[in-house]
This record gives structure tokens, C-alpha cells and sequence, in this order.
């Protein structure tokens, strides 16, 4: 199968649609590669990220049971293989394998699913913060519980009734969503 060589030449000025461009291609490129290491579908792929004109690049993986570094210095190494004899990127890159933390927001569905019970931030595209908990998900959204707590208007008044409403949101519709983390 012919691969499409590039010829990196350090310090040549990219047009921009260029270097979107090559971003996508050595997305594509991964995925392809990642095919083989993701078969038996207990690991799956979250984000690629090519930085820097393609010097750095960030990889995350995941797992409903959780994904160890072993895995991620095997799948590394394998990419790193590949890049190399691809000539797709620069001589001098760096590639980081790892999975998302629970920090970075949430990508897939999949990721989705394997936090069903967790509280959960979640940005809508129209601009508004939804936070509860995270009922359901499939591959087409989530439900999420939201908890709305009635303020107390005086201080001899009964404690108001807490309402938990559930609200569904497609993933075209979330711009980001992260756990709440409870320290």
C-alpha cells in the first residue's frame, strides 16, 4: 500500500488551511494505525491532538476498566514506529500516550457510559451550565439529573422541597463536559 511521504523541511513557512490539513491527516493516520491495538475493544481511542506544526503530539486512551501505563508504553511504542517510517511529521517530535485523566472533559460516548452515578459539569452549546448527576447514556446523549434546590425565603420558614428534574442532552449539543470532582 503506497503512503503518502512528506517532506518535513524545518522552518518553512505553512499556510494555515496546510497545516489544518496535515493536523488531519496524521489524526487519520493514527486512528488507522490504532485499529489493530483496539480490536479486541477493551481499550478505546479518546483524542488525538497534533500541536506545534505536528512536534507534539497527544494521544489519550481509555478503558472501561481503566488503562495502564504498560499499555499506553506498548501503544506508544507502536505509533512511534509508524511516525517514523511515515515521514509525516518532523524528525524531532514528541508523542505522548496516556489516558484522560479525570480532569480533561469528556470526549466519547463511551466515556459517557462508564460514569453513569457521577456528578457531572456539562457547557451546552447555547452557553448554559448544567450540573447533576449522570443518569444514562447512549450514543446519541445523556440524562442527567438536576437537583434544584429552592432557597429558603425566611429563617423561621419549613425547609422547601428539593426537586430533582431530568434533562437530556445530545452530544452535538455539549461543548464540554467535566466531573465534578468532590474533595
Amino acid at each position: 500500500m503506497p503512503h503518502s511521504h512528506r517532506v518535513w523541511k524545518e522552518g518553512t513557512r505553512k499556510s494555515p488551511f496546510f497545516v489544518l490539513k496535515f493536523m488531519q491527516e496524521v489524526k487519520e493516520k493514527i486512528g488507522e494505525w490504532l485499529k489493530p491495538a483496539l480490536q479486541d475493544e477493551t481499550v478505546f481511542l479518546v483524542e488525538v491532538k497534533v500541536l506545534l506544526n505536528g512536534k507534539k503530539i497527544e494521544v489519550y486512551l481509555d478503558s472501561d476498566a481503566g488503562i495502564g501505563i504498560d499499555q499506553c508504553a506498548v501503544i506508544s511504542r507502536q505509533l512511534e514506529k509508524n511516525l517514523d517510517e511515515s515521514g509525516l511529521v518532523p524528525e524531532n517530535y514528541v508523542i505522548e500516550v496516556s489516558s484522560p485523566g479525570i480532569t480533561n472533559p469528556l470526549k466519547v460516548p463511551r466515556q459517557y457510559k462508564k460514569r453513569i452515578g457521577s456528578k457531572l459539569e456539562v457547557w451546552t452549546a447555547d452557553g448554559n451550565l448544567v450540573e447533576g448527576e449522570l443518569k444514562a447514556a447512549t450514543n446519541e446523549g445523556i440524562e442527567l439529573e438536576k437537583t434544584i434546590k429552592p432557597i429558603k425565603k425566611k429563617k423561621n420558614e419549613a425547609q422547601p422541597e428539593v426537586k430533582p428534574e431530568k434533562i437530556n442532552i445530545e452530544y452535538k449539543n455539549i461543548k464540554k463536559a467535566l466531573l465534578q470532582l468532590n474533595w
